[in-house]
């Protein structure tokens, strides 16, 4: 099918507006319903929260999502498929037309999970999608080229630097500085970049967007990009929370955070071959890994393919089982278009955004209604643009008169009461976040002298320089404002809060809990006894039991020492720990998880190069923290990567410092370890040495080189080896 001509009054198609449709996930029954009566019932309270997660709130997954998309009416199915043109990205390659009675019905079927997507946008008018973006940032420091380094091992501090703190449960000391997270030398650097986000529990537990750099072997330029990477996320966040204050509300991405609340972005590395269609992408990172319910995958792809293509449910259901309201769900912008509102836009569409139903819906997943992120005149019906909302600043705002698709306070009786409404979703954060910053410092929306004139600007410039500029569009007055407010405070102080569970092993377990507003610290109490106080929101609780029930909870100490009675308590068990003699189950894949950290033992970039250093980053699970342990005798194992096949094996001779690496698997001595059950953990012992697996001082890309060290005792030598769940 051919594109009609862009309409007289829009000369240009601005980056971020990627034509996206329908996602569900394999295990989801086949085809759609159209019943008028369902978008009627169950719907949200006006002036509510709904289903997006509070500040402080669990932000645990809320049910389980519909076995199929719910429609008004069900749409027509596509007859053909438009023949590529590459030059433009358009290409339909690997994308099928569904059948009527398909979930997928008026779109196309991708990918062997069944995915659905409308197809690949047309850049904007001037964009070459073969050219470059060029960073907004600096690029991140290299790290020094793996070597042997010091022969001391650091200590528990330098480790845990810019770190929530971490208690010993057994001696109750806490092992690291406590000082408040709010103004700490990184949050300072983060927010002056642009790149801080809202920080919300742990940083990871729960339905989280997880940002992703994608690349092919051999074009790996993360560290020139991933300033800019945080950054664009950040500003698809400005956009989300600015538009939610023009409706008297809050809203945050609840991204994947660093300790220094900044979008985590995972570097992924993927073949060449599967770059080339959006359903070998996805279908290639899910083999990986990355097809979690509780993610939506921000993806940023080092190629130039597309300029962008997506994911969207279609479900028009209010209620919490919409299926917009879980993942996994998809949003790949390629190199050519990358941009904070390119991301604001594919992840609208993966959160919901714009229904069939909606009072000015393009039918195509889009709106008709400008100045608004999320519309422009699409395919297959190419539908006349109207200029209801003359501020071109709206072109950097979510849901023009907000009676489309996002409004965190809709009149009753209005079409976002009944129908989904992406202000509920739960990847969203209804406030402000939980810490670890206790005054958390995401940026803010820069504004832009009114001219008075709302004709459309020129055709700008492809790549921005800055968070997204415009002026919020009028706020509606509002009594229910859905930002959360403190906790009560009884006579005698601050209430305590209720604390959230995370990250458990078998030795550890993070706590999460609301900043109390007037708290100067807070007391953690475990099974009735009071552990040590700290002034952070999170903290890592270390040298627990294995297969032993624990009662925890927090009590707030106010400005003059007073101590309030602990909030609710929340109740976990560990794991059993594995074997004593080690995990050797064949077959079984583990991930190793540093008992001191939290970080797995994760191998770089999920790359599948000879010699990619081993790294403590962040546990996320997916397949480059998947280890299998192979038994070779005399007890000694190898142990082998999921993802590349092939063994770690130190990096020379066996000395301290010395750092760790893949090769391909042998039986040469150099990949041999030998476990031994240490507490709740295991220490691993290079064969023919002393020397033990810990954690580094040397910087990787926010994880830390793994090395060998002389034994000591101490918890970053100590590993918990638990099966992947």
């Amino acid at each position: 099918m051919g594109r009609r001509k862009a309409i007289p009054d829009r000369p240009r198609r601005r980056r971020g507006r990627l034509l996206v449709a329908a996602t569900v996930t394999a295990a989801l029954v086949m085809g759609a319903v159209a019943v008028d009566a369902a978008l009627d019932g169950d719907p949200p309270t006006p002036g509510s929260v709904d289903a997006a997660s509070t500040q402080g709130a669990d932000p645990g997954e809320i049910g389980s999502p519909a076995s199929a998309p719910l429609h008004k009416d069900e749409p027509e199915p596509l007859t053909s498929v438009p023949k590529n043109d590459v030059g433009k990205g358009m290409v339909y390659t690997g994308l099928v037309p569904s059948a009527k009675g398909d979930k997928c019905v008026g779109v196309y079927t991708v990918s062997e999970a069944g995915l659905c997507t409308h197809g690949p946008d047309e850049p904007p008018k001037g964009v070459d999608i073969h050219q470059d973006t060029k960073p907004v940032a600096a690029p991140a420091a290299a790290p020094a080229a793996p070597a042997v380094g010091a022969d001391s091992p650091p200590s528990a501090a330098d480790l845990l630097k810019d770190a929530p703190p971490v208690i010993d449960v057994q001696s109750g000391a806490v092992l690291a500085a406590d000082a408040p997270a709010a103004g700490t030398p990184a949050s300072e650097a983060t927010a002056a970049a642009g790149a801080a986000v809202v920080c919300d529990g742990d940083g990871s537990t729960g339905n989280r967007v997880q940002v992703l750099y994608v690349h092919a072997p051999g074009n790996d330029r993360f560290g020139q990009y991933l300033p800019s990477i945080k950054k664009w996320a950040a500003d698809a966040d400005v956009i989300y929370n600015a538009s939610a204050q023009e409706t008297g509300g809050t809203r945050h991405i609840r991204y994947v955070t660093e300790s220094d609340c900044s979008a985590v972005v995972l570097n992924v590395e993927l073949p060449a071959s599967e770059l080339q269609q959006f359903g070998a992408t996805t279908g290639a990172l899910a083999k990986q890994g990355f097809n979690r319910k509780d993610r939506k995958y921000m993806i940023f792809a080092d190629a130039q393919v597309y300029c962008g293509i997506g994911t969207f449910a279609g479900d028009e259901r209010p209620g919490k089982d919409n299926m917009s309201n879980f993942g996994p769900s998809y949003g790949r912008t390629d190199n050519g278009c990358w941009s904070g509102s390119t991301a604001a836009h594919e992840l609208g569409h993966n959160l919901g955004a714009v229904n069939n139903s909606a009072p000015n819906s393009s039918k195509a997943g889009h709106c008709v209604d400008e100045w608004d992120v999320m519309c422009y005149s699409d395919s297959p019906y190419y539908p006349k643009m109207q200029i209801k909302c003359p501020d071109r600043g709206g072109d950097q705002r979510l849901d023009c008169n907000h009676d489309d698709y996002y409004n965190t306070n809709p009149p009753a009786g209005s079409y976002l009461t009944t129908h989904w409404n992406v202000a509920n979703n739960q990847f969203l954060i209804a406030g402000g976040g939980t810490g670890p910053n206790p005054t958390p410092t995401p940026t803010t929306s820069p504004t832009k002298t009114p001219t008075g004139d709302p004709t459309p600007t020129p055709s700008p410039t492809k790549t921005s320089t800055g968070s997204p500029t415009s002026t919020p569009r009028p706020t509606k007055t509002s009594t229910g404002s859905p930002t959360s407010t403190p906790s009560p405070t009884p006579t005698g102080g601050p209430a305590s809060p209720k604390v959230a569970i995370g990250q458990l092993t078998a030795s550890s377990v993070v706590l999460s809990w609301a900043q109390v507003t007037d708290a100067a610290s807070y007391d953690v109490v475990l099974n009735g006894r009071t552990l040590g106080t700290v002034h952070s929101t999170v903290v890592r609780l270390v040298n627990l039991r294995p297969d032993t029930a624990y009662k925890v909870a927090v009590a707030v100490r106010d400005q003059a020492g007073h101590v309030a009675k602990p909030g609710p308590e929340a109740s976990f068990r560990t794991p059993k720990a594995a074997d004593p003699v080690g995990p050797t189950k064949p077959g079984t894949k583990y991930v190793m998880v540093n008992t001191l950290t939290g970080q797995a033992a994760d191998m770089w970039g999920a790359s599948t190069a000879d010699g990619a250093v081993l790294i403590g980053y962040q546990r996320h699970g997916y397949a480059n923290q998947q280890w299998l342990f192979e038994d070779q005798g005399n007890g000694n194992l190898r142990i082998r990567s999921v993802r590349s096949d092939k063994c770690l094996q130190i990096g020379g001779s066996a000395v301290a410092g010395q750092y760790v690496m893949q090769q391909p698997c042998s039986n040469a001595d150099t990949q041999q370890w030998k476990i031994t059950a240490s507490g709740g953990g295991y220490t691993l012992t290079a064969k023919n040495s002393s020397l033990v697996l810990g954690t580094g001082n040397r910087w990787y890309y926010g994880g830390r080189l793994l090395e060998l060290q002389q034994p000591n005792g101490q918890t970053y030598q100590n590993w918990a080896i638990q099966p992947v769940s």
